[in-house]
């Protein structure tokens, strides 16, 4: 499936204004657009048939008809559930109606990310992890809480890594990188400069680069050699980048489980003898 309204929704920011007036006319009426032409649509849209096509092309089609077949399929597959909607929070909401939303939302941008993985992708990816001399890993903000998960994961399987926390560091960090490295950067926006100066850094060091960023046009996702791509539509209450965080932290948890499965008589091994037991609880 090539879920046309998952990846319309991640790159609605990234469109100029009329494109997005496109794309936000196809996400609320998705079963309409499948049955309009492309005239018909620029005329709902008040655009054109060239904008029309530029949205399409924004998302990966080569024009509306295969965009048209492709979200009829996804209709025909998902039925309501593939024109689902974030529930934002409102100042009237319960305690448990706040539970409720934000769990669903959660679960909603699990699903989502789960849909924009490339398995083949991926596949590359824990190869480069397995045979890299070294992870490096960046990122700020609560990215940088994600690089640091990463890093405990692989720290107890002596996979040897580096986290740096300020952006300087991180900068030297990638200036020193070696093409034997490998380097996983994360970035939701795909727009942070001083992830994008890192990736610049070490691509001309010859070092293979791993972005963890949204479906979207951005430097980052251009810059770098693999992509995972993460979906969260961050709300004016989750803007703090809420759901991000747990896209980025959920892809790691597949990138870390497929490369420890490789080796799973050491992997045991290797976390067994790595437990830090608690007190009073029995070692494992």
């Amino acid at each position: 499936m090539q879920n046309v309204l998952l990846r319309l929704r991640e790159v609605v920011p990234s469109l100029s204004s009329t494109e997005r007036q496109i794309a936000r006319y196809i996400l609320a009426n998705p079963n309409e657009t499948t049955l309009l032409t492309i005239r018909q649509l620029a005329q709902r849209t008040f655009s054109s048939p060239s904008s029309v096509v530029r949205v399409c092309r924004a998302i990966g089609f080569g024009g509306y008809k295969e965009l048209r077949h492709a979200l009829t399929r996804e209709i025909a597959a998902l039925g309501e559930t593939g024109s689902h909607r974030e529930q934002d929070i409102s100042p009237q909401d319960s305690l448990q109606e706040i539970v409720d939303k934000v769990t669903r939302n959660n679960i909603q941008c699990l699903q989502d990310t789960r849909q924009l993985l490339l398995l083949d992708q991926l596949e590359q990816c824990v190869d480069l992890v397995a045979q890299a001399r070294t992870v490096l890993l960046f990122g700020i903000g609560s990215s940088l809480c994600v690089a640091k998960d990463t890093y405990l994961k692989f720290l107890r399987l002596d996979k040897p890594c580096v986290v740096n926390e300020d952006s300087h560091s991180q900068l030297l960090q990638a200036r020193n990188a070696k093409p034997e490295d490998v380097s996983i950067v994360f970035s939701y926006s795909g727009q942070t400069a001083e992830m994008i100066q890192c990736i610049r850094e070490m691509k001309a060091n010859g070092v293979p680069v791993i972005a963890v960023t949204r479906y979207y046009p951005s430097e980052v996702a251009q810059l770098a050699d693999h992509v995972l791509y993460v979906a969260a539509n961050e709300s004016l209450f989750r803007n703090g980048a809420m759901s991000s965080r747990m896209s980025q932290l959920n892809v790691m948890d597949i990138l870390y489980t497929a490369y420890a499965s490789r080796n799973y008589e050491d992997t045991l091994r290797r976390l067994t003898r790595t437990h830090i037991a608690k007190d009073g609880a029995e070692p494992r």
